[in-house]
């Protein structure tokens, strides 16, 4: 009652003031002592007042009504989860009822509702009446205002897939590493705890830094370019016989280490099947070619260019990279082959939530950033076919397939003065001309890493695959424009700058796919 008596109290107020300014305007009247003048104000100022005290009425309904719809929404959604979860109807309709009750509190006035739950049809038709008391228009014989509220609430078909999109490199490394695990740690809980109907919800996960490890399990995959038919394979090797397996073989106390370099275009940005489009559509396997010894402006030399099985020496640049002999018996230094191959292994679709989490918690900062590689792997993990095969059909009506994207930083290419125009990547070397036109700008290669990626992004979209971008602590205008642009809304790209708003995010967006959609 206490809450009642503060409205009334100032709507009385609200009705005084405007019977102030009715009184005004009867002096400003009486002044003429017309006859006229007198009756047609007599005539007119009832209807006024009660115009007056209809829409202060009219008001306060309105505010009940709002208010009632919003507890309806929320308690409808209520049902529908319930239901999802495998509770019963009465049990549903229980939660419902509690959930309304307390979003609207214990002051407000009485009321009437209904939840019919259709398991079927799966949908929530909830139905709300009440009747608004009137304050002024009482005195004229309206005592309430009846009103009435639907939500009309359809279940998810039960399938969801989500890959999340991970930055793995290394300026996430100290507390942001920390707050992302928890971020994804907790997003994982809360999309697992949604259901306990078995294989409702699968979640992926991809790191990536410069490359993406696809897992060194898959070295013989039906996918995986295993003798050399793509034109990239023996790029920076003369001899076109010996593999990039081949010459891992051929040295000591090093294996591959799970990463693959970026397809030729166009499979740079498509989820083609392996063998499709000839050898290029193929999966080779990153080699970071031992770079010439001697030269300063080379980053990554790690054996003898006159080593291994060489019967002879060479002093020029191309041939000491090429040579394939050095690598026969000798044993690299430092990063070696696998250079650019820093972080953890894909986790494909899965419906085990221990698997995802203990993924998460192995995560590892190190290398560079590429943000293309990363949607890739995390379409390929989301589709059907090879080389990850855990993702439902694209047509099954009943599954909905999400990707989280997260970064802290812009892509990165480092141009480098020498033969090679750059520093090792997933697209070789920058002179080879896989991501642009040769050039040793760095300014440019990321430029066009940035057009790479929006292309993927773009053909990502285009699969009905809802897109959740999240830029980190990022300042980059270009990057902050580019992760906008890559998310399925602009309300779905997220710009933070701490980890505590980073793990709010992932609740937020857990949250959202969850949440049953309100269809009226």
């Amino acid at each position: 009652m206490a809450a009642k008596s503060s409205t009334l109290e100032n709507l009385t107020r609200l009705y005084s003031k405007a019977c102030r300014r009715v009184t005004r305007l009867t002096r400003n009247f009486s002044a003429d002592r017309s006859g006229a003048v007198i009756l047609l104000f007599g005539l007119t100022l009832i209807p006024m007042l009660g115009f007056i005290g209809g829409a202060i009425d009219y008001a306060n309904a309105y505010r009940n009504r709002a208010k009632l719809q919003s507890a309806l929404d929320s308690a409808a959604l209520t049902a529908g989860r319930a239901i999802d979860m495998g509770q019963s109807e009465s049990e549903a309709q229980t939660a419902a009822a509690k959930v309304m009750a307390a979003n609207l509190g214990t002051g407000f006035p009485s009321y009437s509702s209904n939840f019919n739950i259709d398991t079927t049809a799966k949908t929530v038709l909830a139905t709300a009446n009440m009747n608004v008391d009137t304050y002024v228009l009482g005195v004229m014989g309206y005592d309430y205002f009846p009103v009435a509220t639907t939500s009309a609430v359809k279940l998810p078909n039960g399938k969801v897939e989500v890959v999340m999109v991970l930055d793995n490199s290394g300026s996430m490394g100290g507390s942001k590493l920390t707050s992302l695990k928890d971020a994804a740690g907790s997003l994982t809980e809360i999309l697992y705890d949604s259901t306990t109907i078995p294989d409702y919800v699968k979640v992926g996960l991809v790191p990536f830094a410069a490359s993406v490890n696809v897992g060194t399990g898959y070295s013989n995959a039906s996918w995986m370019d295993t003798t050399g038919q793509s034109s990239i394979h023996t790029e920076n090797i003369k001899n076109n016989s010996l593999t990039r397996w081949t010459l891992l073989n051929r040295m000591n106390g090093t294996s591959w280490g799970g990463c693959v370099e970026v397809r030729p275009s166009p499979h740079d940005t498509d989820d083609s099947v392996a063998g499709s489009g000839g050898g290029d559509s193929y999966f080779v396997p990153t080699f970071a070619p031992d770079e010439p010894d001697g030269w300063a402006t080379y980053y990554n030399s790690y054996l003898d260019d006159d080593g291994g099985s060489c019967k002879n020496s060479t002093s020029n640049e191309l041939t000491a990279q090429e040579r394939g002999c050095k690598y026969k018996n000798e044993t690299p230094s430092g990063s070696g082959p696998n250079y650019m191959c820093t972080s953890r292994a894909i986790t494909p679709l899965t419906a085990t939530e221990s698997t995802v989490t203990s993924a998460i918690n192995n995560m590892i900062a190190s290398g560079a950033t590429n943000i293309m590689e990363g949607v890739m792997w995390g379409w390929r993990t989301l589709s059907p076919a090879e080389p990850f095969t855990e993702g439902r059909a694209y047509d099954d009506d009943e599954n909905r397939k999400v990707m989280i994207i997260m970064t802290d930083g812009a892509n990165t290419h480092y141009g480098m003065s020498n033969q090679n125009m750059s520093r090792y990547s997933a697209f070789g070397f920058a002179k080879n001309g896989r991501l642009r036109s040769p050039t040793s700008s760095s300014s440019a290669l990321v430029t066009a890493m940035n057009e790479k990626t929006s292309e993927a992004c773009t053909n990502v979209k285009a699969q009905d695959i809802l897109v959740y971008t999240i830029a980190f602590d990022i300042s980059d205008p270009d990057t902050l424009a580019l992760l906008e642009g890559c998310a399925s809304s602009p309300s779905r790209a997220f710009n933070i700058d701490d980890g505590d708003a980073l793990v709010a995010v992932f609740e937020a967006i857990a949250g959202e796919i969850n949440k049953l959609r309100i269809t009226s």
